[in-house]
């Protein structure tokens, strides 16, 4: 529905105004007819169709006030539309449909069921073979309902219980074992041969490495020392290193 200019509105609320208000051609007017139909959506039964009268008067009121700025008050047009002699302050159910939107309601409802847009009650020739032989009573029962239900329960009122059931709740009242049911100590009991200490060393961490990296080479630095002396020649190269130095003296 395309917005008029707005403009000003003014009141309208005396019976000339709601005459013109209806004479204003509305099943002409496109434009009016495309946002109804938006609005007011698919007319399948009664309901629809009471409250698309409602919706047809109040988008009327809106498209006369955008595009003529005339306000029209819906109290006042709805009394308007009463007999004389209906009381001044009708209840809702008193308040009479104006011919204009009861037309426009059945002309969009013809123009629905041309163009088949309008819903159609499913039949059981359109249903399935399953759907149609499927029970047609309420599948929700309470638990308290039938004699029969009420007959299986225990004298207390409660819902009946398996009787192995009640024979274990039996059991466990008075301490004793429940067959079937594995009794498990409270303490762990190690079996032999086996030690909580493991046999493997446990690897060194990061900063151990380095520590012991370093150890073995500060034992190696000590123990290569450099000599502070030649050692002692053997006796034979001792002669010759002498005989050497002889004529050395004598030249001097």
């Amino acid at each position: 529905m395309e917005i008029p200019t707005q403009q000003p509105s003014t009141g309208g609320n005396d019976v000339a105004a709601f005459k013109k208000f209806d004479a204003y051609p509305w099943i002409k007017d496109r434009s009016f007819l495309q946002g109804l139909v938006a609005m007011l959506g698919p007319l399948s039964n009664g309901f629809e169709r009471q409250k698309a009268l409602g919706i047809s008067l109040q988008a009327r009121v809106w498209w006369y006030k955008s595009r003529f700025s005339i306000d029209i008050d819906r109290s006042a047009y709805e009394n308007y539309l009463l007999p004389s002699s209906s009381p001044s302050t009708p209840s809702h159910s008193q308040i009479p449909n104006s011919p204009v939107d009861a037309q426009l309601v059945d002309k969009l409802a013809e123009i629905q069921q041309l163009m088949g847009t309008t819903p159609v009650s499913a039949s059981d020739d359109d249903l399935p073979a399953w759907q149609v032989q499927a029970p047609k009573v309420d599948l929700l029962k309470k638990a308290d309902d039938g004699d029969a239900d009420g007959a299986e329960r225990g004298a207390n009122g409660n819902a009946p219980y398996p009787e192995r059931f009640n024979a274990i709740i039996e059991l466990i009242t008075n301490g004793t074992p429940v067959p079937g049911i594995k009794e498990i100590p409270n303490t762990v009991v190690r079996q032999p041969g086996i030690s909580p200490i493991g046999k493997m060393q446990a690897p060194q961490k990061p900063w151990e490495k380095k520590q012991q990296q370093a150890a073995a080479a500060n034992l190696v630095t000590s123990e290569v020392m450099i000599d502070r002396e030649f050692p002692p020649l053997p006796p034979e190269d001792e002669d010759q290193e002498h005989q050497r130095d002889q004529p050395q003296k004598m030249g001097a």
